[in-house]
């Protein structure tokens, strides 16, 4: 997607592509008595994108979902559907669908009945909503079970008949609140794959509400990424991920390691020189600008360290070692801070057979895999 972005309170917040946003927020807020649980925020999420709503529990990000579906006043601010303002206009009136993890099929209905449903209670022609709802099944693969109950399918096939059903009558949004949820972790897996699948295929903007870094990583073209209330970072995957813009972001996606440092004045993608305790200097790259020296955190990606033997690095001592097939982790005490380091299994054998817990080792890194964020 061709977009632009700009930093505004700590998001990157998308400007927009071409044509109007699928859903747009303009200083939308909310605040339950004296409690503000999502603070001003603008954001666009654009046409037939697959958009993530990512954070911990009480984060705010259920909140946020509801006030575009209209469950949810915003004390604040306007919501826009397709560049209308939908703000005080009810759910039944919003050209969006929902998917919730408890799915809500008819069990005296069919799967066909089940898709159908809701063209019927909207008048379609009869012709119509059949050749619909037989597409839906087709496009989630389940057409050779229309004629069945929903009790007599599994917890994956349940879900991919609530998504036809989602998507039957063609909304502008579907909003997705944790649909995957009460599915096993390979069913997991294999549904993330489909869901982002058949996004592509029907062309609908998703926006799907999740506290599972991975299943965000997985299926998104965008990930906001949320706390307290506050968007703390809104970018695709891979830059969620290796540019993480605080240290929250950095510690809630995946595995980090987040070294207190201070981080001096300087410009985005600055190389500087930091002082870890105990450690001494030890070089990164600024994530953002700043006109002063202030408290910060340096930022690792386990992945990105280099675990040998000997030669140039700090000096650390191996705490512990878990074997996890595919790959080793590591952790080592360097200066006053634990660092978690992984290893592939095949680089372990090569680099570090026969090490054991209490070998002096060295660790080291690139510069630029390492940022520098203020706290």
């Amino acid at each position: 997607m061709n977009t632009q972005t700009q930093r505004q309170g700590g998001a990157t917040l998308e400007a927009g592509g071409p044509g109007t946003p699928a859903v747009s927020l303009h200083g939308i807020t909310k605040t339950f008595g004296t409690n503000t649980v999502v603070q001003p925020l603008d954001l666009s999420i654009g046409e037939n994108e697959f958009f993530s709503i990512l954070g911990p529990s009480g984060c705010g990000k259920t909140t946020l979902m509801r006030m575009i579906t209209g469950f949810e006043t915003p004390t604040g601010g306007v919501v826009r559907l397709g560049g209308q303002d939908v703000t005080r206009v009810p759910t039944r009136n919003r050209d969006l669908n929902m998917l919730f993890q408890s799915y809500a099929l008819f069990p005296h209905l069919t799967v066909f009945e089940n898709v159908a449903f809701e063209l019927r209670v909207r008048k379609t022609p009869k012709a119509e909503a059949e050749r619909r709802a037989t597409e839906a099944l087709e496009l989630v693969k389940l057409g050779h079970l229309a004629e069945r109950k929903p009790d007599m399918l599994s917890g994956g096939q349940r879900q991919r008949v609530a998504l036809a059903r989602a998507v039957v009558s063609n909304p502008k949004v579907v909003l997705l609140d944790e649909p995957l949820g009460a599915l096993d972790q390979q069913l997991r897996k294999e549904m993330q794959i489909e869901l982002k699948r058949m996004q592509r295929e029907v062309g609908i903007t998703f926006i799907y509400v999740t506290h599972d870094q991975e299943e965000a990583l997985t299926m998104s073209d965008r990930i906001a990424v949320m706390s307290e209330g506050v968007v703390q970072q809104i970018d695709t995957p891979t830059a969620i991920y290796n540019q993480p813009g605080t240290r929250f972001v950095a510690g809630f996606i995946g595995s980090c390691n987040l070294i207190d440092v201070t981080a001096p004045a300087g410009a985005a993608g600055d190389r500087v020189s930091v002082e870890v305790a105990g450690v001494g200097p030890v070089e990164g790259v600024l994530a953002a600008d700043g006109d002063r020296a202030m408290p910060g955190t340096l930022l690792l990606r386990p992945e990105r360290l280099a675990l040998t033997r000997d030669g140039s690095g700090i000096p650390a001592r191996l705490e512990t070692m878990t074997f996890l097939g595919e790959e080793w982790h590591y952790t080592l005490r360097a200066g006053e801070s634990v660092w978690k380091v992984s290893v592939s299994s095949l680089d372990a054998e090569r680099e570090l057979a026969g090490v054991a817990e209490g070998a002096e080792l060295r660790l080291s890194w690139r510069p630029e895999d390492a940022r520098i964020v203020t706290r």
